[in-house]
């Protein structure tokens, strides 16, 4: 976790801390890819999503994976019609871990879409947790997840033990993201 903050603190400085589109995508890359590694899980089985407010309603905004960001306005209702894991996570500010996600009711637009590292797959685990950027102050949702065909291509369980670990990342990258989100994201 002190490497995540180096780097974090490092990337901050040589922005001069400003709230600019690289840095953000600098960012968003340098806790993906901690992320990735410490859970051994491809970089496009990480999601960082956004708070935002759009006409008095509160959505989700895909960050990262970066097509999504490049793409635009990739974003949902907090409290939708069909409900997400990132929306539970942010509305009740716990972690979640659902180690059977295929099968329970969610939106899978993060499934559907494929990247640049292959087609969409369904996700078989995940785990979802609050990016704080202060105290009593969620500004979005990480995310961990192993996608597969089966849970059994996906990749062994989640475990509680790297639930506290991403809880702890997203406690990290919380105050760093806040500073390098641009204006009009």
């Amino acid at each position: 976790m002190a490497d995540l903050e180096a780097q974090l603190s490092t990337i901050s400085r040589n922005h001069r801390g400003q709230a600019t589109p690289a840095a953000f995508e600098e960012t968003l890359s340098c806790i993906v890819g901690h992320i990735a590694l410490l859970f051994e899980v491809s970089l496009d089985e990480v999601a960082v999503l956004l708070r935002r407010h759009r006409g008095g309603n509160e959505v989700l905004r895909f960050a990262y994976p970066l097509e999504f960001l490049r793409a635009g306005r990739t974003e949902f209702p907090v409290k939708g019609t069909k409900p997400s894991f990132a929306g539970r996570t942010l509305g009740s500010r716990e972690p979640l871990l659902v180690n059977r996600a295929a099968v329970e009711r969610h939106l899978d637009a993060f499934e559907k879409i494929p990247t640049q590292e292959r087609a969409g797959l369904p996700i078989q685990r995940l785990m979802s947790v609050p990016v704080w950027g202060g105290p009593g102050n969620p500004i979005g949702v990480l995310q961990a997840s192993r996608k597969g065909v089966s849970p059994e291509e996906a990749g062994p369980e989640f475990t509680p033990e790297h639930l506290a670990a991403l809880t702890a990342v997203g406690q990290q990258a919380g105050p760093y993201l806040l500073r390098v989100t641009p204006r009009d994201f």
